[in-house]
């Protein structure tokens, strides 16, 4: 055999084999994104949120969100259905940005013109001092996934992540494999941890099994507080809360965070609320709940699986009061402060 029919039969070969692995990852669509796909039992499959979730944003399937960070990722749609008699996605991302909820937001209100309610989350992804913020984590994220033409999506499917996420659709049609987030977003990260260890948690929040003597009482009432740096991610707040309609109830979600976090960074998120609720008070219809005080819900360890992630039983006295807040019938208590829509 000659070297010019050896390479013509190697070229060809390769050329078949790439074709056939696209064509496998356009018919198993491991993002479901792919617009002539044939129908299967899918769900989200891939790691990243940032890949698993715009399919959801866009899903018909749902009429209200959940926005934010892990800060928010125990809140649960199938409770919270119950109590707002809606159809909720989480689309909150570990870690996500400014700018990334800002995107999942858009792309969820585009698909969804008129929600029912929105439920965003101001943390430090919002109260990080920086006069440029970050796009992006580390983690990678897709903008052709965040437009509004399915089609360019394609070129950016022939990688071997998607390939490999194809095999995880696959496996998962073919009931062999879980999906890594629930049909509605929701997944308890906390399973990760093992069962709950106090020991461990306060290991994690402290940086040692034995507690130090808890501080004196701290003031986290919002103030504007001198000769701090610019909170930059603050100017797209007023995008992301005024994008919904006039009718969307929309909840802003100051979630608690344990008091030994809190008493680091006291000054920052004074500034930080106090200038969120400025923002907030702008935009008509817009309820703040506010937990990042000093109270019992935040100085008890065992509300904890670290200093920023509340355990299940306070994400789901969360959705009692969002609940409850919307309809006019929280009452008052010392671990929240409820801003009434203007």
């Amino acid at each position: 055999m000659s070297w010019r029919r050896f390479l013509t039969i190697t070229l060809a070969a390769f050329a078949a084999c790439a074709l056939a692995c696209y064509a496998f990852i356009l018919v198993l669509d491991p993002y479901m994104n792919v617009p002539f796909s044939p129908a299967l039992p899918r769900a989200p499959v891939s790691q990243n949120q940032r890949y698993a979730y715009p399919a959801l944003a866009r899903s018909a399937d749902f009429d209200s969100a959940i926005v934010g960070t892990s800060m928010v990722r125990l809140l649960n749609p199938s409770r919270l259905n119950a109590l707002l008699d809606a159809r909720f996605v989480n689309l909150a991302m570990n870690s996500a940005t400014a700018y990334e909820q800002v995107q999942m937001n858009a792309l969820f209100l585009r698909h969804h013109p008129a929600p029912r309610v929105m439920i965003y989350a101001l943390d430090d992804s919002w109260c990080r001092a920086v006069e440029t913020p970050d796009r992006y984590t580390f983690r990678d994220f897709p903008e052709f996934m965040f437009d509004d033409n399915p089609w360019n999506d394609l070129l950016y499917l022939f990688n071997d992540k998607a390939l490999e996420n194809a095999v995880r659709m696959l496996e998962l049609v073919q009931g062999r494999r879980e999906p890594k987030y629930g049909a509605d977003g929701y997944f308890d990260f906390t399973r990760d941890f093992g069962a709950y260890d106090l020991a461990r948690t306060r290991q994690r929040i402290y940086g040692a099994p034995t507690p130090p003597p808890a501080p004196p009482a701290l003031d986290l009432r919002p103030a504007a507080e001198p000769a701090l740096p610019a909170m930059a991610n603050l100017r797209l707040l007023s995008e992301m809360l005024g994008a919904a309609p006039a009718g969307t109830r929309r909840v802003l979600l100051i979630p608690p965070m344990h008091l030994w976090h809190q008493q680091a960074h006291a000054a920052g998120y004074r500034a930080c609320k106090a200038e969120a609720l400025a923002i907030a008070a702008r935009v008509p219809g817009v309820t703040v709940l506010d937990y990042l005080l000093d109270s019992d819900l935040t100085r008890r360890d065992e509300h904890f699986w670290d200093a920023l992630h509340y355990s299940d039983p306070i994400a789901a006295r969360i959705e009692r009061d969002v609940a409850a807040a919307l309809s006019g019938r929280l009452p008052p208590a010392p671990d929240v402060v409820q801003h009434l829509p203007r």
